[in-house]
């Protein structure tokens, strides 16, 4: 099966009020369409942004366009990339599709100097589990009544 992996950035920015400040905003959102994009490429202070918060967005898509797997995750200041959600559709599942996904991950936080991936998994999810450690992630904790009074593994990956 064939399918291409997909990198988009979410933004929240806080414009500045200058015209010129808001067409450096508005270069920066239309070159993060790119496939080529680079955040190193740019800084705060020259482009003039108050506050803007990174939400790396991954896709995998078919021939035909169709979303076949996703990852989204949100980008900390320290060099820290959160995976919040990994999902890949079921029939498309065994496929090389996940690891493909958290491939252009790892290769987004290396490009962008991030030091440290991380996620979680439901205890239960026993097939999160087995996922997890062949793309390389170690389990580093166990996180108690975390989200919706479940337990979860916290899981990291060190680029």
């Amino acid at each position: 099966m064939e399918f291409k992996i997909k990198e988009r950035i979410a933004f929240e920015v806080k414009l500045e009020k200058s015209e010129e400040g808001r067409e450096k905003v508005i270069k920066f959102l239309r070159d993060s369409e790119s496939e080529e994009f680079d955040l190193g490429k740019y800084n705060n202070k020259r482009m003039q942004i108050k506050s803007t918060k990174y939400y790396p967005f991954f896709s995998a898509n078919s021939e035909n366009g169709k979303i076949i797997g996703v990852c989204a995750s949100d980008l900390y200041d320290k060099g820290l990339l959160r995976v919040d959600l990994l999902a890949v559709d079921s029939r498309y599942r065994r496929q090389g599709v996940g690891l493909s996904i958290l491939r252009k991950v790892i290769d987004f936080a290396q490009k962008n100097n991030i030091h440290n991936i991380q996620c979680v998994s439901l205890v239960s999810n026993k097939e999160s589990k087995k996922f997890l450690k062949k793309a390389g992630f170690r389990k580093v904790g166990k996180l108690k009544k975390y989200l919706g009074k479940q337990d979860y593994y916290l899981w990291e990956y060190l680029p």
